[in-house]
């Protein structure tokens, strides 16, 4: 049986999902696995995408003082399939992928990735459990986040945003730097939008089982536009 509360949802088959996160209880020493990996690869200027695919993990992304790109994997999981973590670059896009081939019963991983300081193209991530956090400082042309159980938080700096999560809340904070359009949706969970720096604010927003209010008062020179939705939960632009 599936059971959705506040983004939360409980017995899906053989496993449970809370907050993006797979959990049941125990599991066999022969099924516990650890990774701590550090994967380095080079940054140079022709590097412009960055793209993060996971099946299990709380990933965050942030400022490195550094020239190339630093990703740690690392953790403990009760599965009885293989781990995979993988780092490639093809012309000038870095993939960065993680992968459990079996079942999952259990885990607590992370993937912590260090990027260079520069405005890149595009940063895309997907995972189906776990968060998603970007820090303040990185920046980057189009964000885009794809969720399936795991809440969204961000201060990156972008033009364009496309955030959603199935399962999870959705909480958007930036100073702009130049006009933005924002596309935020959660189906089980409240958004939230934080808006600084912007004069002209023309974003929707609707709820179908929650309130939406678009409270932004004016008070910087760029233009927002987009639309910011929740199926059950809260939505706010401030």
């Amino acid at each position: 049986m599936r059971i959705i509360v506040n983004g939360t949802i409980n017995n899906v088959g053989n496993m449970t999902i809370v907050n993006g996160r797979v959990i049941r209880g125990g599991c066999s020493s022969e099924e516990s696995k650890k990774i701590d990996e550090i994967k380095h690869i080079g940054a140079p200027e022709k590097i412009r995408r960055i793209r993060v695919d996971s099946d299990l993990a709380d990933i965050t992304i942030a400022i490195g003082n550094r020239a190339d790109v630093e990703a740690h994997y690392y953790g403990e999981v009760c599965t009885d399939g293989k781990i995979t973590f993988d780092v490639t670059t093809s012309g000038d896009e870095i993939s960065i992928s993680t992968k459990i081939n079996g079942s999952t019963f259990n885990g607590s991983l992370k993937l912590n990735i260090l990027i260079p300081q520069k405005v890149f193209k595009l940063i895309l991530v997907k995972c189906q459990n776990g968060s998603v956090e970007f820090y303040r400082n990185v920046e980057a042309e189009q964000l885009k986040i794809d969720l399936q159980n795991g809440s969204i938080e961000t201060e990156a700096s972008f033009e364009k945003i496309i955030a959603k999560s199935m399962n999870g809340s959705i909480d958007i904070s930036i100073s702009a730097k130049s006009d933005i359009e924002i596309s935020a949706s959660s189906m089980n969970g409240n958004v939230n939008v934080e808006l600084e720096n912007i004069g002209f604010c023309n974003i929707s927003t609707s709820s179908m089982n929650g309130s939406a209010r678009n409270r932004h008062n004016s008070n910087g020179k760029y233009k927002a536009t987009g639309n910011v939705s929740s199926m059950n939960g809260r939505v706010i632009v401030r």
